[in-house]
C-alpha cells in the first residue's frame, strides 16, 4: 500500500512512529521537532530500538532536540557531513524513516517545527518489501562512523565503537552494583 499526505504531516509521522514495535531507522537532514522526538522516546521506552542519522549542520546542533535521553536509553545518533557546510560540501539531504522494516515514510518534509508551516508532502509505503529493502540498504550504506555521546551536561562527538564500549561498560557496572546490593541485603537478613 502507498499513501500520500499533504496535510497534517506532523501528525501522520507521529502516528506511524507510535505504532513501532521493534525498530526505527531515521535518516533526516534536519531534526528539530520536539514533538516527533518525544514520540520516538515514547516507543523507545517500550523497547523499540532507535537509530537516527542526521546532517551535521548548525540547525541540528542548535536544536532543542539534543538526543540525550535517546542516547541514555541505548539509542544511536550519528551525523553525516561537514559542519562548515560550504558550497562544495555534499549535504546529506535524505528524509526517510523505516518502521519495523515494514513501513517507510519519505518525502519533502523535514522533521522540523518550521516544516509544519511549509507546503510539504510525505509518502507512506507499507508492505512493499522490495522498496523497503532499498531504503534499508541506503540507510546501512550511509550509517556514519561517528556519533554523539554525553559528557557532563553536553553532547560531544565520538566514534560509534567508543560510544558503544562506554555504554556497555556502564551497563556492566550497573548490573554488578545491583547484584552486589541484592547480595548484601540478602546476607544482612541472616
Amino acid at each position: 500500500m502507498i499513501d500520500v499526505h499533504f496535510e497534517n504531516i506532523h501528525s501522520q509521522i507521529i502516528n506511524h512512529i507510535s505504532q513501532a514495535e521493534s525498530d526505527l531507522k531515521i535518516c533526516v537532514a534536519w531534526f528539530t521537532d520536539v514533538d516527533i522526538y518525544n514520540s520516538i522516546l515514547a516507543v523507545q521506552r517500550k523497547g523499540v530500538s532507535v537509530y537516527v542519522i542526521i546532517a551535521n549542520h548548525q540547525f541540528n546542533k542548535k536544536s532543542k532536540v539534543d538526543f540525550k535521553e535517546l542516547l541514555q536509553n541505548k539509542g544511536y545518533v550519528g551525523y553525516i557531513g561537514n559542519l562548515n557546510d560550504t558550497v562544495t560540501d555534499r549535504l546529506m539531504h535524505n528524509k526517510f524513516c523505516i518502521i519495523d522494516n515494514d513501513i517507510v515514510i519519505t518525502g519533502s518534509y523535514n522533521w522540523t517545527f518550521k516544516a509544519r508551516l511549509n507546503d510539504e508532502n510525505v509518502i507512506v509505503i507499507k508492505n512493499q518489501p522490495n522498496v523497503i529493502s532499498k531504503f534499508a540498504k541506503k540507510f546501512e550504506s550511509i550509517k556514519p562512523q561517528y556519533g554523539f555521546s554525553i559528557k557532563g551536561n553536553s553532547v560531544k562527538l565520538l566514534p560509534i565503537e567508543q560510544i558503544m564500549a562506554k555504554l556497555e561498560k556502564k551497563q556492566n557496572e550497573f548490573e554488578r552494583a545491583v547484584k552486589n546490593h541484592l547480595t548484601k541485603n540478602i546476607t544482612d537478613k541472616f
